[in-house]
């Protein structure tokens, strides 16, 4: 991380991409478990000046363009650790 940017590559195709300090935020967010629309709200539309319709939008492209470069994982259902035994 530089100056509030974060720079990922895709294991799958090499594409290399730079997020800008919205889109750093969104990637540190994304645990798993919590809902686009939370981390919009909760995280971007909290520490930008954003809208909330214009971040949602934004932020539901740059999830959709980073799956398809196989660098998260879009589900509806929520990611649960398996249990230690």
């Amino acid at each position: 991380m530089l100056g509030g940017e974060m720079m990922v590559m895709s294991a799958t195709d090499s594409t290399f991409f730079t997020l800008n300090e919205v889109a750093t935020a969104i990637w540190q967010a994304a645990d798993g478990r919590t809902p686009l629309s939370e981390i919009v709200t909760r995280k971007v539309c909290a520490e930008f000046e954003i809208d909330s319709e214009t971040a949602q939008h934004d932020a539901e492209h740059f999830v959709e363009e980073l799956s398809r470069h196989g660098i998260l994982l879009v589900s509806d259902h929520p990611f649960e650790p398996p249990a230690l035994s």
